[in-house]
């Protein structure tokens, strides 16, 4: 790898990574729910991995090699860096798994974190113990052993499971359907970018230009369901104070004969729905959203969604 392609790789590589955690700093501050916290957390174990794990072998081995140092113990060096970076990933597939229960409302429970985690550990355990008898990076050659690259391979393959089956198959128990769509799209997206990473892994077993493709892609890969979530709650997102209580409601939809259409339609609105918004998460033309929402304002005798907000509170307070 000559000092162009490692500068390139080191810069760019570093400008995605800032770019994740500043996306997703921004998104816990915004929203108060677990799975944003969480997704902040994930980003900075990502990045500590990243950084650690692949940025600093990849940097050290081209120095080393320039100065042409070479021998045992610079194996060794090589096989336990990427080593001590490790629990990074690890709690990161954690993180990312906790993401997968808390955006389809399920939580993830003791007894699967601590399963989890132990079957890890073991395997690690195990990695770290034979690894003076495996070179992560072959110092001559940096090619990446087939051991390590398994250990990889199959507790991410093991982790994806999870988290798209929660996506594509456990999504689908949830009542709001325009969240189901969503999140299939956001797992999509997350789904080809990951598939994306390991391709340019596999190729660099054999290519050291692809290793650097596979770092920046590491820590490129978060950015654009960042983006997509940050999209997705600008619009959806209903802060806690804003929250109309249960036998509120109900009592104003008493009080004024509203029916369970209208119903619907006053949910959409005290979230601040816009018509066409409403009528795409309603499955009903547009037309109709507006018929419904001129009989609400009949009903109650209010001019606009502001009076129509403002009579549903009033109900707390009697």
């Amino acid at each position: 790898m000559n000092i162009e392609i490692l500068l390139i790789t080191i810069i760019t590589s570093l400008i995605f990574g800032f770019a994740a955690l500043a996306i997703s700093f921004n998104l816990q501050r915004k929203y108060e729910l677990n799975y944003v916290k969480s997704y902040f957390y994930h980003q900075i174990l990502i990045f500590l991995f990243g950084f650690y794990g692949l940025l600093g072998t990849i940097s050290t081995h081209y120095f080393l090699i320039d100065i042409d140092f070479k021998g045992e113990v610079i194996g060794l060096l090589f096989s336990f860096l990427p080593f001590v970076g490790v629990p990074f990933m690890i709690t990161a597939w954690y993180m990312f798994i906790r993401i997968s229960f808390e955006i389809i409302e399920k939580e993830i429970t003791l007894k699967f974190t601590l399963w989890f985690f132990i079957v890890v550990l073991i395997v690690f355990l195990i990695f770290g113990f034979l690894v003076p008898y495996i070179e992560y990076f072959i110092v001559d050659k940096l090619e990446i052993n087939t051991h390590v690259f398994l250990f990889f391979v199959l507790i991410e393959i093991l982790t994806l499971i999870i988290v798209f089956s929660n996506y594509f198959i456990f999504s689908n128990y949830l009542k709001d359907k325009y969240k189901v769509r969503f999140i299939k799209l956001f797992a999509f997206v997350n789904l080809s970018l990951y598939l994306l990473s390991v391709i340019f892994l596999i190729l660099g077993e054999n290519d050291l230009t692809f290793i650097a493709g596979y770092t920046m892609v590491y820590f490129f890969k978060d950015i654009i369901p960042l983006l997509m979530l940050n999209k997705y709650l600008s619009i959806n997102y209903i802060h806690p104070s804003n929250i109309v209580a249960k036998n509120t409601k109900e009592s104003f939809i008493e009080r004024y004969g509203i029916s369970k259409r209208e119903t619907e339609i006053i949910d959409e609105i005290i979230q601040g729905k816009t018509n066409k918004e409403i009528s795409d998460r309603l499955f009903i033309s547009l037309q109709t959203v507006k018929d419904h929402i001129h009989n609400i304002f009949l009903k109650t005798e209010v001019k606009n969604r502001v009076q129509l907000t403002n009579l549903i509170r009033q109900f707390d307070r009697k």
